[in-house]
């Protein structure tokens, strides 16, 4: 009997109702985590454009020393960035098969076919690839993009 009467004390305390002080803190803090994801997408959005302003003013101040040749590449770079094509190549790049790095962050994948043609997603994309394949590294979403040897591609997250 003494059995039966502890297993429902704890019945009883597992189905206790939960106080309206309960109740209010456990919204107070849904709703605390909601501002906190906003604030975050909010700081992610901010941190992309500081890099997108540094990263031009890195081009301005290269293209200053280097010349007119440069300038006219750095324009080149401009039209990469140019809003209506850039969703598109984030797509294009989101599409992409990516293998994380082994002992570093970011991400990899392959920039050519086996056969050494552009793969298929990028061939639409020559703009970025060719600024790619000069050496340079391009800033798109929320990635820094770059290639090595001229047949893989990296990305990493700018933050």
């Amino acid at each position: 009997m003494a059995e039966t009467l502890n297993t429902c004390r704890r019945d009883e305390t597992r189905m206790a109702p939960v106080s309206d002080d309960e109740a209010g803190i456990d919204a107070e803090l849904k709703e605390t985590e909601r501002s906190i994801g906003e604030l975050q997408k909010r700081r992610a959005e901010l941190l992309r454009a500081k890099g997108a302003i540094r990263w031009a003013k890195t081009t301005a101040s290269a293209s200053k020393t280097k010349g007119s040749q440069h300038e006219a590449s750095a324009s080149a770079v401009a039209t990469v960035a140019a809003p209506a094509s850039t969703k598109a190549l984030e797509e294009a790049l989101k599409s992409l098969e990516w293998s994380s790095f082994r002992k570093k962050e970011g991400e990899w994948t392959f920039l050519r076919n086996r056969d050494g043609s552009l793969v298929d997603t990028l061939t639409s994309e020559t703009d970025f690839v060719n600024q790619l394949r000069k050496g340079r590294e391009v800033v798109v979403g929320r990635y820094r993009y770059a290639v090595s040897e001229d047949k893989f591609l990296s990305r990493h997250f700018e933050a």
